[in-house]
């Protein structure tokens, strides 16, 4: 695959600075509607590597951190809304089409607020460029129908739909194929450390995670960078 790396730091959702500009072509286009006179590639072409906003260590890192973490299986991925992923958003490239990813909830190991949310919820993860090519962020796969495990999620920032989520981090997502965890960016330390794992053990980790949250004596993890955030009140 060819690999690119993105100016500024990497961003799902609307830039705040070219929100307007964004907004517009939202709006011509169709929310969560591919835009007809461009091909979408069925698989991606290339690499994208661009700053996040957290680093994790640890799974308890990267529990405290997220709004939701849940055990499910993916239903359905489609072209869904634009977004950007630059500091600039006139940048070349900075304007993408975002996945829209369904996922069937089986299990809830980590919900702070106690949010009652239905069993389907969307990921969104990042997609195409501007002409359709399709790409891949960070080494994060494209989800892909039956793919089933865990999801460390962030409700994502550019949408009012509480239901919508995005990953934590390039390491926000842990498949369990054959009985082993498979990460989703196999590059980082945390990824060595989770692969070594076994899914329930996994598991175990989240859920005493999401206690220790509970009780105020783990907290979450200090951004790398100032990105934006979902809506106040709507699902965080």
């Amino acid at each position: 695959m060819e690999k690119f790396r993105r100016t500024g730091v990497r961003r799902l959702g609307l830039v705040a600075a070219g929100a307007v500009a964004v907004t517009a072509l939202v709006a011509a286009v169709g929310v969560g509607r591919a835009d007809p006179g461009v091909r979408y590639d069925a698989h991606p072409e290339s690499l994208a590597f661009g700053k996040e906003m957290y680093e994790f260590q640890t799974v308890e890192q990267m529990t405290a951190t997220s709004h939701l973490v849940v055990y499910g299986t993916v239903t359905a991925a489609v072209p869904g809304r634009l977004g950007s992923v630059d500091e600039d958003p006139a940048a070349v490239g900075g304007d993408i089409r975002l996945r829209t990813v369904t996922i069937d909830v089986s299990d809830t190991l980590h919900n702070p607020k106690r949010l009652i949310f239905p069993r389907m919820i969307t990921l969104e993860e990042e997609g195409w460029d501007e002409e359709g090519r399709g790409y891949v962020s960070n080494n994060v796969a494209w989800s892909q129908v039956g793919d089933s495990g865990y999801f460390f999620l962030r409700r994502s920032a550019g949408t009012s739909d509480p239901y919508t989520y995005q990953l934590a981090s390039s390491d926000g997502r842990a498949l369990v194929v054959d009985g082993f965890l498979r990460p989703s960016n196999a590059e980082t330390e945390l990824a060595t450390s989770v692969t070594a794992m076994l899914p329930g053990t996994l598991n175990n980790r989240i859920v005493a995670a999401s206690g220790q949250v509970a009780a105020g004596t783990l907290t979450e993890s200090i951004p790398t960078a100032e990105l934006p955030q979902p809506p106040e009140g709507s699902g965080e």
